[in-house]
C-alpha cells in the first residue's frame, strides 16, 4: 500500500495511463492480494484502500482494481457471519 501512495504521489503524463511507478505497484498489489490468504471481504477492503491511493493518478489502475473485486465471493460467502482469515 504505501508503494502506491508513493507511485501515486509522482508526476504522470497522463492521467488516463499514469506513470510507470503506479503501473508498476498497481500490478504488484493486484498480485499480491490476489495470492494473499484473506477473507474474500477484507480482500475487497484492501482493494478500497489501494484505489483510495491511486484517485487521479491513473484511471486505468483505478479500472483494474475494480475489476479485481470478489465481489460474487463476498456476496455469497457473506450472509450475516462475522469475517474470518483462512
Amino acid at each position: 500500500m504505501t508503494a502506491l501512495r508513493h507511485a501515486a504521489a509522482l508526476p504522470a503524463p497522463e492521467p488516463l495511463r499514469g506513470n510507470a511507478a503506479v503501473n508498476r505497484a498497481t500490478d504488484r498489489f493486484l498480485h499480491d492480494v490476489e495470492t494473499s490468504p484473506v477473507d474474500p471481504l477484507i480482500r475487497n477492503r484492501m482493494i478500497d484502500h489501494a484505489a483510495a491511493a491511486l484517485v487521479g493518478s491513473c484511471r486505468q489502475c483505478f479500472q483494474a482494481l475494480e475489476a479485481q473485486r470478489p465481489i460474487p465471493e463476498v456476496m455469497h460467502a457473506h450472509q450475516g457471519t462475522a469475517c474470518t482469515t483462512k
